[in-house]
């Protein structure tokens, strides 16, 4: 697997599929117009009657979960709340519709709160934020604009404002399906995901924090807060695996793909992987100096333009691992940033 978040066989699944999870979680694989295909919306039955994550802002996927929710003789009015799991538009781009058709109440977390309540800004600034990146990173003019019009045409399936009803975080309870889960915050795929426990069923609702054929891709963010350092997400993200995977699970539910029942055997494969995928970019340098757009290229050039984003994510995620080990130090070579390892002369006294 390559690790930038595509899998093939994903594309083959059966969109519109429902699959009976246990007797109150039900999973509707809803279509989505992107590479990873379907995406996994959860009905939870019990009181409150919930869904967590709605699917893309498109007819196709509007007429998959009410179909979906027809087999189980539901419609959308019958639905109490919405768990957005984070802020990705695959997750919440029909958010508004769902909301104003159900009357529901809505839950998510702190940070996912901007996205629907003031989505334009807040991507407004994640995408600003990108521009700085690949100025740092030279990235050249032509893959930019390939970029911006891959993120333009995302925000075509993204949601109006819509109004939050109770923000949830780490260590918070939820009420949903008839049991209470526990919110985990689990930053590294996104910098908002939460994924919510049920301790005595064991069961994980994942959303994209774990998934067994796709190597979650942690991806280029601001920080929550304006000003800060750009989060490591990739380091977060290999901690926050570590921390689930210490937890008693029968069973993960993803947000794309199949449910996952050995989540530490999985983890331990992630991890590998990742270590695995540094000391292959580490190799990349042989004593020179490199930015992170040579780096990219030496490791993704077969990637559509389009798709680098993903491609530049995945490579500087491992950057941030090797720097962290003391692999690699940075330097700067007016306004962008190289990377070049650290010798054996560096760490003596």
């Amino acid at each position: 697997m390559d690790g930038i978040g595509r899998d093939e066989r994903t594309h083959r699944s059966r969109q519109n599929e429902l699959i009976h999870m246990s007797p109150n979680i039900h999973q509707f694989a809803i279509p989505t117009p992107f590479m990873v295909g379907p995406v996994n919306v959860y009905l939870l039955e019990g009181d409150p009657l919930t869904l967590i994550d709605v699917g893309p802002n498109s007819p196709e996927a509007y007429d998959a979960l009410v179909a979906a929710l027809a087999q189980l003789g539901y419609t959308l009015p019958d639905i109490q709340q919405v768990v957005i799991t984070h802020h990705h538009v695959d997750h919440l781009g029909q958010v508004a519709r769902i909301m104003e058709e159900s009357g529901a109440k809505l839950a998510a977390h702190p940070q996912t709160r901007e996205f629907l309540e003031d989505p334009t800004t807040a991507r407004e600034r994640h995408g600003h934020f990108s521009q700085v990146v690949f100025q740092e990173a030279a990235v050249p003019e032509e893959i930019i604009q390939a970029v911006n019009r891959s993120y333009k045409f995302l925000q075509r399936y993204s949601n109006p404002a819509v109004a939050v009803s109770r923000m949830v975080d780490e260590g918070d309870m939820v009420q949903a399906g008839g049991i209470e889960w526990r919110v985990y915050h689990t930053p590294g795929h996104s910098g908002d995901l939460i994924c919510l426990y049920h301790a005595d069923s064991q069961t994980l609702m994942a959303s994209d924090h774990i998934i067994l054929k796709i190597s979650s891709n942690p991806l280029i963010e601001p920080a929550a807060i304006e000003g800060q350092p750009r989060p490591h997400r990739l380091l977060e993200y290999i901690s926050q695996l570590q921390r689930i995977a210490a937890l008693d699970i029968q069973l993960a539910y993803s947000g794309h793909g199949a449910p996952v029942e050995d989540v530490r055997g999985l983890v331990e494969k992630r991890i590998e992987f990742h270590h695995k995928r540094a000391a292959q970019i580490l190799n990349f340098f042989e004593g020179h100096a490199y930015h992170l757009w040579d780096l990219t290229e030496k490791m993704f050039a077969h990637v559509p333009p389009a798709e680098k984003y993903l491609a530049l994510s995945e490579v500087l995620g491992h950057i941030d691992l090797l720097e962290q080990d003391g692999k690699l130090t940075r330097i700067y070579r007016e306004g962008v940033v190289y990377w070049q390892p650290v010798t054996e002369a560096l760490h003596q006294p």
